[in-house]
C-alpha cells in the first residue's frame, strides 16, 4: 500500500505528493484497463495514504517518516495533491473524503491571506507566507478549480 521514492537504500523515504502521484496513476490506469489487482492496489494505497500522511490536525504532512530533519509541518503543495487526489475518486473512500474535506476548509480560513495568495508551509514555529507561484500556489489554485468544477 506504500511506494518509496526509490530503493536505493538512501531515498527509501515515503513522501505526501508522490505517493498521491501514483495512486492517481493507478486510478487512471483502473478506468481503461479491467483488472482487479490495479483497484485492490488502489485501496491498499488509500488506507496507507490515511493512516499515514497525515498528522494530528487532520492535514496532509511531508512524509510518512521523516527521512531527515524536516522544519515544517505542512507543505501547500502536499495540500494541492491530497484534493486533486480526493478529487478524482471523491465517494469511494469516506475516511479519504473526509480528510480532503478538512484539508480544504483548513486551507481556506488559515492559510488563505487577504494579499490573495495562501501560506507556503506551515513551519514548526509559525508560517512561511512568501507565495511561490510555481511551487504551491497555482498547484493549490489548480485544484481548487478542479474540485469545484468537480461538482457542477
Amino acid at each position: 500500500g506504500s511506494w518509496p521514492y526509490a530503493v536505493d537504500g538512501t531515498r527509501n523515504f515515503i513522501d505526501h505528493f508522490h505517493t498521491c502521484f501514483v495512486l492517481k496513476g493507478l486510478i487512471k490506469a483502473e478506468k481503461i484497463i479491467d483488472d482487479k489487482r490495479i483497484t485492490e492496489s488502489i485501496a491498499r494505497g488509500i488506507d496507507y495514504y490515511v493512516n499515514n500522511l497525515f498528522d494530528s490536525d487532520e492535514l496532509p504532512k511531508p512524509f510518512s517518516k521523516a527521512p531527515r530533519l524536516t522544519v515544517y509541518r505542512n507543505e501547500l503543495y502536499d495540500c494541492a495533491e491530497c484534493i486533486n487526489l480526493g478529487t478524482m475518486i471523491r465517494g469511494r473512500f469516506e475516511a479519504l473524503d473526509r480528510l480532503v474535506d478538512n484539508t480544504i476548509d483548513k486551507l481556506l480560513v488559515s492559510w488563505w491571506l487577504k494579499k490573495g495568495h495562501f501560506r507556503s508551509r506551515r513551519l514548526l514555529l509559525g508560517w512561511d507566507n512568501v507565495p511561490m507561484h510555481r511551487w504551491g500556489q497555482s498547484q493549490v489554485f489548480r485544484a481548487l478549480c478542479f474540485r469545484l468544477y468537480s461538482e457542477m
